[in-house]
């Protein structure tokens, strides 16, 4: 498969001309180059002569989409604009899982839609009922496909516009679902229509902050670049494109790459057990340890890891999670056995409670992010009306949301998170 991006950024390099143009650095970092003569633009939506809808036209023929568009923002840029274009068609309400990344609660905001949540059973899961009855109301659905914690979503069985937050998934698509499993999908096997956001840089080769924006099964694309810039940065990384670009060669001639790298984690999690570490079943590149179970919490276990030499994904008081990607090999899962292997196994601690909520609501979120607020110490802000969106990355689950009241558990489950302060909104209480 060609490379037309990288190609470009090579014949440019190697021409010897004089750059008196952005960026600043002036050929200091060869490929990093502007929309000059030849190089296209992210949001242009004449492809007919462009090395940049050349890639993206490879990358949905990888991807079994009717569209690509990529993302130098990373999944967040192509949320903000699979939201503006349902906004677009209309819709006023989502209905999402509780339990959704910020860049949903922000993106909504800044466009002035509501949000119905729907509540899940436990703490971080994305599967939530999709049922006629709960999406009552919704004008669209935003689903996420793979929870921080390796559980799966229901595919919602509706008519109603369905955005997918798959950042985690990209790499289900070249994943042997007979050898590794049928329980996680990429959004290209759903059989709907979705649209999907898709964080490359996650599981995949690519720079950090390199995503897709799929379209499948009819899911309308028209307005999908011009949107798209009124949020991403009119100077787009052309080394994220480059990486993306690359991508598609890589995996043409190394097919088997995702399979192998899962069929490395699958060995490291047949001898975790063999071990006796407790882990949750997860999606195939992801070993989550129930760290409460071998006698630590989460952090702890995770700072275990660190001084053996591993640096895990995200810790919580429960859960250490490892993410692995399709650049991982079988190396990679011995050294991270050998890490664990090495913590020694102590009597098991309670669970931590992280309590599910279902906050009073005062004001929608659209209009408590921009009232005038004030920082408070989390002590004090118990009965005000939270301001901000709060939460460690990782996970980037905020468990209140901006318009909602701050009750005692809400405070609790961002003592958990480690909050310490957060903005409350001064006029109201």
């Amino acid at each position: 498969m060609n490379t037309p991006i990288s190609d470009f950024l090579e014949k440019y390099t190697t021409s010897g001309a004089l750059r008196l143009h952005m960026p600043g650095h002036n050929g200091a970092n060869p490929h990093d180059i502007t929309e000059i003569e030849g190089a296209d633009s992210l949001y242009e939506t004449d492809r007919t002569k462009s090395i940049i809808g050349e890639s993206e036209k490879n990358a949905a023929e990888l991807f079994g989409a009717d569209r690509t568009c990529y993302s130098c923002g990373g999944s967040t840029l192509a949320i903000q604009t699979a939201l503006a274009l349902l906004k677009a068609q209309g819709c006023k309400t989502i209905a999402a899982s509780r339990y959704s990344h910020k860049s949903l609660i922000a993106a909504a905001s800044l466009l002035h839609m509501n949000i119905k949540w729907l509540y899940p059973e436990e703490y971080l899961c994305a599967d939530v009922d999709y049922s006629e009855e709960a999406l009552e109301g919704a004008d669209a659905v935003f689903m996420t496909n793979i929870d921080y914690l390796g559980g799966s979503s229901r595919i919602p069985n509706t008519k109603l516009p369905i955005v997918c937050d798959n950042a985690h998934g990209a790499y289900l698509r070249f994943v042997d679902k007979e050898k590794f499993g049928k329980n996680y999908l990429h959004p290209s096997e759903f059989g709907i229509p979705v649209i999907s956001a898709e964080s490359a840089h996650k599981t995949l080769p690519v720079l950090t902050g390199g995503a897709y924006l799929h379209f499948y099964k009819g899911a309308d694309f028209t307005r999908a670049k011009e949107l798209m810039s009124a949020f991403g940065s009119s100077s787009p990384s052309y080394l994220m494109l480059e990486s993306l670009d690359k991508f598609n060669e890589f995996i043409t001639k190394r097919p088997d790459v995702v399979n192998n790298a899962c069929e490395s984690v699958e060995y490291l999690k047949n001898k975790l057990m063999d071990y006796d570490i407790p882990i949750k079943q997860t999606d195939p590149l992801r070993v989550v340890v129930k760290a409460y179970e071998y006698g630590y919490n989460g952090f702890n276990f995770a700072d275990k890891l660190r001084q053996n030499g591993v640096e895990c994904e995200y810790s919580d008081r429960n859960h250490t999670v490892l993410l692995f990607s399709a650049a991982s090999t079988h190396r990679d899962a011995q050294r991270a056995l050998t890490a664990m292997t090495l913590i020694p196994k102590k009597k098991p601690i309670p669970l931590a409670k992280y309590p599910t909520l279902t906050p009073k609501v005062a004001l929608p979120a659209y209009d408590a992010m921009f009232m005038p607020q004030k920082r408070v110490p989390l002590a004090k802000a118990i009965g005000f009306v939270c301001g901000g969106i709060f939460t460690p990355c990782p996970p980037c689950v905020p468990p209140v949301m901006p318009g909602e009241i701050i009750s005692d558990d809400a405070a609790e489950v961002l003592r958990l998170y480690n909050v310490k302060e957060v903005s409350v909104i001064t006029k109201v209480r």
